[in-house]
Order: C-alpha cells, then structure tokens, then sequence
C-alpha cells in the first residue's frame, strides 16, 4: 500500500474521517486536507490499551475497527473509542474480519509473542501498513520469513515497537557514542529489577515460555536492541544464569526465567553485564530500570540522560532529562511514515528487530545451560522452523 493520499476516491471512502481532519485543523502546505490514517487494532490487552489510547491523542487517525478474541477486551476497546472520538468503531473476534476491509490503511498489533509471526505476516500479505509490537518473532525462521515477505511490499511501511529507538535521549546518546564523544567504548550494564512478580499475562501468557519466548525474548529485548544500536550490531557471545523456580509452589506449570544475570560480548571487546528480576524488594533502593554505558573517555546514563567526562575541565551534560514519552513518538513516527509522500527510513530495520530476537534466545540457551554460548551457535540451531520448547 502506498503513502496516504488524498484523492476523490479516498475522499468518497472517508467522509466522516474528513470531517474528523476538518476539526482537527490538518492542512498541508498546498491548502488541502491532509486525510487520516484510517486504523485497526488487533489486540487490546494491556499494551494494545496503551496503543489504542496513546493513538487516539494523536491528530490525524481515525480507529475504525479493533479485534480482541477476548469479550470484555474487545468491548473495552470499542468503549474507549467512542468515548474519545464520538463513534463506535467495528468491533471482530477474528484478525481475518479486521483485515478483509478495504477501508484500513494500517494495523497496530500487540498479542502474545507466539502470535507475532503469523498475524504480521497476515497484514503484509493484506497490504496494511504495519506496527508491530516487539519482539519481530520468536524464531531466527519466522523473523526471515517476516523480512522475505516485508521485500516483496517495498511501499509497506513495517515499524516494531522497540520505543526507545525514538525517544530523543537514546538517539541523541547514541550518537555521542558514535561520534566518539566518550571515547572506546568499554563496557555496559544495565538492570531491570521489579518487585511485581509473578507477572502472568491474560491467561498466563506471560508465565509460559512457549508463548511468550521466556523474559529475555518478551522484555529483555529492549535493552539487546539499545546495545546492538551503539554496538552496531549483536554480540558474538553471551554467559549466564538464572532461575524458573521461584514461583513454582503457586504456579507449578510455570516456566520462565523469574531472575537471571547474563554477561555478553562484542567482537571488539564491548561487553554488557545485565540482571533482571520479578523479585526485588519493594523499595526505590531495589527496584528500577538503568542502562549505562562507560568508554575510555566518559560515561552516559541513558535513564536520565547524564553524560560525564573523565576530563575534569569538560563540563558533564544532560541530554533531554525528565520522562520522554516514547511510545507516542513511536507512533507518531510510524503515523508520518505512513503520510509520507516518499518512503523514510523507519526507526529500526527489520533486520536490526530481528537481531534484538536472536540476543534475547542467545541469553536464554546461555542461562538455561550455564555456560558460555556463541552466536553462531543460535544462528545454526534455528534456521529453520523450529518451535520454542
């Protein structure tokens, strides 16, 4: 599917969302309407509300449809639309229903990770543009497939929803990094410690490895793709150690990884140290999510955006401090891919989303096997359709 454009054909196709620009005032540099990126949202669970709520907040969209096999997800969906627009849009038990529309211009997804694959690869093959919640795939075959697929729709516009790619701090430290601002860089770490476990998921989702990849894969991911950005790719080897157990008297059919410390490496010496946790005491000394990076010549903390030298005389920065609301730049990020009259680049490629797949399943073998495990060894094991056991 094409950038958006406003001619007669989609002008008749969307009256009423015309009417919605008209009140939001949208006017391109020639004078004319800019028409809104009629939407359908499949998944409305806790992160597919966000999605649909931070959407809504955005100009120039318009919710048409939304698809929940889960009832009272759907119906609260449908609620939270017509409450902020004043229509109800269409409401689907089933993903096909949603896509079968001529009127949608684009999908937001946000399922359990086993159900990534197949539904984006369902809105490619039925020409919608594409967000796709993180992580790409579970597999290094399904992310393939996904890539394969996504060249056959060059004008597609395919963003995955690794958020800290458009937040303003990560950029702006990035490129400090990359222009050799705190010189060699030496090392990594990074936590990610909550006192909210067990985390389980609507119908346990989130407490199944099968489904959800195992933390590494679901969450972890985030902070992979941050090192694999300022790396300038993956790590060739990753170490580790964790537990499955600590829930286990409550939830005996349990199985992912409640705690866990991984150390990885780059091939130029870079490594990262990372510990994450369900089960840290419930006090601001315990709990919290950090990144930093160390080089030769300085630091950065990209939790709050401080950047110190080891020469004295250089005063310390703070880049872009105070909360970045980074899943709305996201998405208006993926809203103006969409509008464009040329295709941009999206914030992270496809490859690069599916890098961040293959360092969560490196640090998954390493901390299930306890040993040192290579990237090449995870490259061999899943390429081909394999499913997560």
């Amino acid at each position: 599917m094409p950038p958006i454009r406003l001619n007669r054909r989609r002008f008749l196709g969307c009256s009423a969302a015309a009417g919605l620009a008209l009140s939001q005032g949208r006017v391109s540099e020639g004078g004319v309407e800019s028409a809104p990126v009629r939407l359908g949202l499949i998944g409305l669970g806790t992160r597919g509300t966000t999605l649909l709520r931070t959407l809504l907040e955005l100009p120039a969209t318009q919710v048409v449809a939304v698809c929940d096999q889960e009832p009272r997800h759907r119906l609260r969906g449908l609620g939270i639309v017509e409450k902020a627009k004043g229509v109800r849009p269409e409401g689907y038990e089933r993903a096909a229903q949603l896509l079968e529309r001529t009127d949608i211009d684009a999908v937001a997804v946000a399922l359990p990770c086993d159900l990534h694959a197949a539904i984006n690869l369902e809105v490619m093959k039925a020409g919608k543009h594409l967000y796709a919640e993180k992580p790409l795939a579970l597999t290094l075959a399904e992310c393939d497939s996904l890539l394969a697929e996504s060249t056959k729709s060059p004008d597609l516009v395919v963003h995955v929803g690794y958020q800290r790619r458009s937040n303003p701090r990560y950029r702006a430290g990035v490129d400090l990094i990359h222009q050799g601002e705190i010189g060699n860089p030496l090392t990594g770490h990074s936590v990610w410690l909550s006192s909210n476990g067990p985390m389980n998921g609507h119908d346990d989702w989130l407490a199944s490895r099968a489904r959800s990849g195992d933390w590494m894969v679901e969450q972890a991911v985030h902070v992979w793709d941050v090192f694999n950005w300022l790396a300038s790719g993956p790590p060739v080897r990753a170490s580790g150690r964790g537990r499955r157990d600590l829930f286990r008297a409550d939830q005996p059919r349990r199985d992912v990884t409640d705690h866990y410390a991984a150390e990885l490496e780059w091939a130029d010496g870079f490594h990262v140290s990372f510990m994450h946790t369900w089960v840290a005491p419930p006090d601001d000394r315990f709990t919290g999510v950090t990144l930093q990076v160390m080089g030769d010549a300085g630091g950065i903390d990209f939790s709050s955006g401080a950047v110190t030298f080891r020469d004295r005389s250089r005063p310390r920065q703070t880049i872009h401090p105070g909360n970045q609301p980074d899943t709305r730049l996201a998405l208006q990020a993926f809203l103006d891919a969409v509008q464009a009259e040329s295709p941009s680049a999206p914030p992270l490629s496809l490859a690069e989303a599916r890098d961040a797949t293959l360092t969560g399943l490196l640090v998954r073998q390493a901390v299930d096997e306890r040993r040192s495990v290579t990237m090449a060894e995870i490259r061999g094991e899943l390429g081909s359709a394999q499913a997560i056991v």
